[in-house]
């Protein structure tokens, strides 16, 4: 088939190289000309495990193509995803903004020649589409008709989730629309789910503010598992033998972050309180999350006699997750800022996120050997989590007990064995442990 995606950011570009993949022809339309020339040299403007072989594979077949032209890409196309941006400004409750959504379906409409099927993938409020259909009736007279195919990628393994989802959710209501995308998504496992337009955009937000709901309970239990002598490494084991309840974030730490649980929650927030209802627990659930980093940096002052002035700590980590670039809502920036505050003199170790940190943060000197981050500091800090990066995971605590000044580790993750780092002589605090 012939596809077109609006937009070369995470979801856009991994979504057109998995598609051209099976043999479709895919442009990806970006505005920016600068990510342009550098997707057409074969630079993916941030890290996902193989998604650059995928596009510099599909883009040497002439699979996958890129424009910034709508006049070049539209008209060809059978079917077209909208993959754009709808950040929540206020996340403590606002609407998402759609200006990107509008003008890109505006641009659409000007430049149908034929019949095509818009597919929303972008993650709007339920009964978007019926808004956008009216309003892209303003700027054409060619037929077209509107879907929601929401996606469920999780930064890190975007490809294995896209190549082996758990479902493909298709909103729709035209069956010969329903039919298509079918079977376009045919190579793709998983199961299936039809509903109309409106429960597909809902089960997005569901699913996106129902598991930061479930990190939070973690959170919430292991303070309480610190208070009453339990271990919540093993509380949430046992937990997840229950097939009901299952292990999946249930790892307590520093709270969730990225580009999509913080701004999902603000916006799902918002769109209770617009339909009259006060979602109570959804605002529970962003206190607690925010509550989470004051109580990491109360854990540090303790084992640092009462205050990290001057004292020099090394964050281990600094996207919002292993495995990404991805700085956005990160954790590890909160963290840093907090300290900083308090006077502490921070070092911060990440792979491949430095670059973007940099553009975030002040007063911080990066290194990428967390060894030489380490010699002469005081606290070892883990930062992005919950699993962490394997170099990272795996330090030689025994060369870190000649190095380091102090021997404070304060484990946001509970990534290190306590037993372990305390018969070394470190003095160790993790999360309700």
């Amino acid at each position: 088939m012939n596809l077109t995606i609006i937009g070369a950011g995470y979801v856009g570009l991994v979504t057109g190289a998995v598609f051209s993949d099976f043999g479709n022809k895919v442009r990806i339309i970006e505005i920016d000309q600068e990510k342009i020339k550098k997707l057409k040299k074969g630079e993916v403007p941030f890290y996902e495990p193989g998604l650059k072989e995928l596009v510099a594979k599909n883009t040497a077949k002439k699979n996958l193509q890129f424009t910034n032209s709508y006049q070049e890409a539209i008209p060809k196309s059978e079917i077209i995803f909208v993959c754009v941006g709808t950040p929540t400004k206020n996340l403590q409750g606002g609407k998402p903004d759609l200006s990107y959504l509008y003008e890109a379906t505006k641009s659409i409409a000007e430049n149908l020649k034929e019949p095509a099927i818009i597919v929303v993938k972008s993650t709007v409020p339920p009964g978007t589409n019926m808004k956008l259909a009216e309003w892209m009736k303003k700027f054409t007279k060619v037929d077209f008709n509107l879907a929601s195919v929401p996606e469920f990628l999780k930064e890190g393994t975007a490809l294995e989730d896209s190549f082996h989802p758990s479902r493909v959710v298709i909103g729709a209501e035209n069956k010969l629309v329903i039919k298509k995308l079918l079977l376009l998504h045919k190579k793709i496992p998983g199961k299936r789910l039809i509903c109309n337009s409106s429960s597909a955009q809902m089960i997005k937000y569901a699913s996106n503010t129902f598991l930061p709901m479930k990190i939070t309970f973690a959170n919430s239990l292991a303070i309480l598992c610190e208070k009453l002598g339990a271990d919540i490494k093993e509380v949430t084991k046992g937990m997840g033998m229950d097939k009901r309840i299952g292990p999946l974030f249930l790892d307590a730490g520093l709270g969730y972050g990225g580009s999509c649980f913080p701004k999902d929650i603000a916006a799902l927030v918002g769109l209770a309180e617009n339909a009259g209802f006060d979602f109570k627990l959804m605002k529970a659930v962003q206190k607690t999350n925010e509550e989470m980093i004051n109580h990491f940096v109360r854990k540090t002052e303790k084992l640092c006699q009462g205050s990290i002035k001057d004292k020099v700590i090394v964050v281990l980590g600094l996207a919002f997750k292993p495995g990404t670039s991805d700085m956005r809502e990160s954790r590890s920036v909160s963290l840093i800022k907090e300290l900083q505050k308090k006077g502490a003199l921070i070092r911060a170790c990440d792979p491949v996120a430095i670059p973007e940190a940099k553009k975030l943060l002040t007063n911080v000197e990066y290194f990428l050997d967390p060894y030489k981050a380490l010699e002469g500091a005081d606290v070892l800090m883990v930062g992005s989590g919950p699993y962490s990066w394997e170099e990272y995971k795996n330090l030689d605590f025994v060369k870190l007990k000649k190095i380091m000044k102090g021997k404070v580790v304060i484990d946001s993750w509970n990534i290190y064995n306590k037993d372990k780092l305390k018969k070394l002589g470190f003095t160790y605090e993790g999360i309700g442990r």
